[in-house]
């Protein structure tokens, strides 16, 4: 259950945070034509942490591309040792416990709708307050087949090299920067609207079926508006911004090549911070396609 929080965007809820699309052009699409920037034309196809049937369903366009890609480029690779590193720096190191982080109250709060979600106290007493976030900002699985990891294990069976833009450990070590303050108060935050997260995964899927980036974001808005101004302002800084400018600068050379099909997560594709625009700042040309 930890494992599949750090595969893509480390929980979809928290990657609301996110800034409205800058062109009408790059508002709407999942998959999109990146040209001029390489020796032959890559796809960059935005993703969803989902199992939910109708998203990870390939569409036939993306099918194509997929299947005549020379390489594969994912957020990160998921494989075995990875994960192992990644999971283990979600655990505190220092001796302490949960309990003896949190106030009372919300520890409380926290084992209960932890064991609600079938984490008993003795497994969460360990997890820093950010994993435990991370895990109640996740949608429900059932299987673990989330779009992500199929098309990183189809990759696989296809032989196409894999490579990510980001390791797992860089993933999880942006967590680490918050302050303890910030992280509990994301916990608090988190715990307060947990009721309402399943109607956003369900708005989140919609918009997500519709190739609809801007309503995307218009959720972000929303989700925005529900906590403190200045803490969401701190954590955009750290899980899209400062992954975005990674995530592009690492992936131009890879574009180099010609015909990679780079999977992100859908939340970072919008925006003046975005993907999009970033690669259009880099000289790029940049279509949807689907």
């Amino acid at each position: 259950m930890f494992a599949r929080s750090t595969l893509t965007t480390i929980g979809v809820a928290l990657m609301l945070w996110l800034g409205a699309a800058v062109a009408d052009s790059l508002t709407r699409g999942l998959l999109f034509e990146v040209s001029g920037c390489e020796t032959a034309p890559s796809y960059l196809f935005g993703t969803m942490h989902s199992e939910d049937p109708r998203v990870i369903r390939l569409p036939a366009p993306v099918q194509a591309r997929f299947d005549q890609a020379h390489g594969f480029v994912t957020e990160a690779v998921p494989d075995p040792d990875s994960v192992r590193k990644a999971t283990a720096l979600m655990h505190l190191a220092d001796g302490r416990t949960l309990k003896q982080i949190l106030p009372s109250p919300l520890y409380d709060q926290t084992v209960v709708v932890m064991a609600s979600l079938g984490m008993p106290e003795a497994a969460i007493q360990t997890l820093k307050p950010w994993a435990l976030v991370t895990l109640l900002s996740s949608p429900p699985s059932t299987t673990g087949e989330f779009l992500d990891v199929r098309l990183y294990r189809a990759a696989l069976a296809q032989g196409k090299p894999v490579v990510g833009l980001e390791t797992l450990d860089e993933q999880v070590a942006l967590f680490d920067t918050l302050s303890e303050a910030d992280q509990i108060a994301l916990l608090n935050q988190t715990l307060a609207i947990h009721g309402e997260l399943s109607g956003v995964f369900q708005r989140l899927v919609a918009a997500y079926v519709h190739r609809d980036l801007s309503t995307l974001s218009e959720l972000n808005e929303m989700y925005q508006r529900w906590g403190a101004p200045d803490l969401a302002e701190r954590f955009h800084r750290v899980a899209i911004d400062e992954r975005n400018a990674r995530m592009a600068e690492r992936m131009v050379p890879l574009l180099a090549k010609g015909n990679q099909f780079v999977a992100v997560g859908a939340l970072h594709l919008p925006g003046p911070q975005g993907l999009l625009q970033r690669l259009v700042d880099r000289g790029c040309r940049v279509r949807a396609i689907y």
